[in-house]
């Protein structure tokens, strides 16, 4: 039997996007992040600790400019783009907790979510 969690968190950021040539004008989301992890059937995680140390994480963000940020300074800032910069680090929190990753879902609306899987 696997078992695992979902950790959910949300972003408030703002960018400009360039699609098909075309920059939009800054705009801001709150961009939803739905992370999945797997752990030991006989496992109990400490919530508070993960929670914390992926808030810390997303706080370098908050409220921010992305096109500003260093890690944007080459990249568009699209959701897609957005998720693969944050992965990393994510995956980096989540294999100190004993846990696996699984996969995080990126939402900037109800209607559009980007995914990436393990």
């Amino acid at each position: 039997m696997r078992t695992g969690y979902k950790f959910k968190f949300y972003l408030n950021a703002r960018h400009v996007a360039i699609i098909d040539g075309r920059a939009s004008n800054i705009h801001p989301h709150t961009w939803e992040l739905l992370i999945n992890v797997g752990a030991k059937e006989d496992y109990t995680i400490s919530f508070g600790e993960v929670e914390k140390e992926v808030q810390a994480y997303l706080a370098n963000y908050e409220g921010s400019f992305l096109n500003e940020k260093e890690e944007f300074k080459d990249i568009n800032p699209t959701m897609e783009s957005i998720g693969k910069v944050l992965i990393p680090y994510i995956k980096d929190i989540i294999s100190k907790k004993e846990m696996k990753f699984i996969s995080m879902e990126i939402s900037e609306n109800p209607t559009r979510t980007y995914v990436i899987e393990e």
